[in-house]
């Protein structure tokens, strides 16, 4: 007798449960509703780098900006866009730049060399993502500095299409290994101030380890046994550079980009990048 009230109890207490998820469910949509998933703007057709969606930029600014990233491209082979929305429909622009990076697979597939600054005006927000494959070329330092020193200043002076120039050729002389990177010069100085120490630093290093092998006796045992053998490299890497390291670059805007882009390859985000807002 005992055990049918047990199962009888055991049956009442399942029967209510479903009874009180059947009732909150409702009530929890009601309290948290989905948000439905904010529509992206179309991948512009015939393709191009910057998409001025939100009329920010004037009449002839971004021709202007999209010759400039033209030239980017053809210099550096990555794929910068550049693309202002109204605004996100409720959408935080940390997703909203990963789907629209993804939605218009901006980059090269299997290199996943994409960059992609996106501009909401309503929100007065902006964010860099960047492609799995620039992810070490453009840290998210880097990429914070550029919204710092070259895009917020002339955004919060009301010259939006400068900033946008600005940080282009920012990003440009850091992957082509010019000094100065644009607006963000000194970082570029220290940065050749610390690979000329590494450098130095490694060639004492190697200097100790020959002098130190010289005059080992052949009978002596050296750390590490046998020793190392193979080439040794530096623990850093020069930047690539088309002009050298004070190099005067050649024209990046107007004039070169007869042709036009020739769109997007399937690239994807690495989820990287940097945000900010003015």
């Amino acid at each position: 007798m005992n055990s049918v009230n047990h199962v009888n109890r055991r049956r009442l207490l399942i029967w209510l449960l479903a009874v009180a998820v059947a009732l909150l469910a409702p009530m929890a949509q009601l309290a948290y509703p989905a948000r439905a998933k904010t529509a992206l703007p179309q991948k512009p057709d015939p393709p191009r780098l910057m998409s001025d969606m939100a009329g920010m930029l004037g009449p002839s600014a971004p021709g202007e900006i999209e010759d400039q990233l033209v030239s980017f491209w053809r210099d550096t082979g990555v794929q910068f866009a550049v693309v202002t929305v109204p605004d996100m429909g409720g959408d935080a622009i940390d997703n909203y730049s990963v789907r629209l990076f993804e939605a218009w697979g901006i980059g090269e597939a299997g290199k996943d060399n994409g960059l992609l600054l996106l501009i909401a005006a309503e929100e007065r927000e902006m964010k860099f993502e960047t492609g799995y494959g620039l992810e070490g070329e453009l840290p998210d330092s880097f990429l914070g500095r550029v919204i710092d020193k070259a895009l917020v200043p002339e955004f919060k002076a009301g010259d939006p299409a400068s900033g946008i120039k600005a940080a282009v050729t920012m990003v440009s002389d850091r992957l082509q290994g010019r000094a100065g990177e644009g607006p963000g010069g000194e970082e570029s100085s220290e940065g050749l101030a610390e690979g000329l120490a590494m450098f130095v630093f490694a060639v004492i290093v190697v200097s100790i380890l020959l002098f130190a092998k010289r005059f080992r006796g052949p009978g002596g045992r050296g750390s590490g046994g046998g020793g190392r053998t193979g080439t040794w490299r530096t623990p850093t890497s020069w930047p690539k550079s088309t002009g050298g390291w004070g190099g005067s670059s050649g024209s990046r805007s107007g004039g070169s980009s007869s042709g036009g882009f020739g769109g997007f390859g399937g690239g994807r985000s690495g989820g990287g990048g940097a945000k900010g807002g003015w």
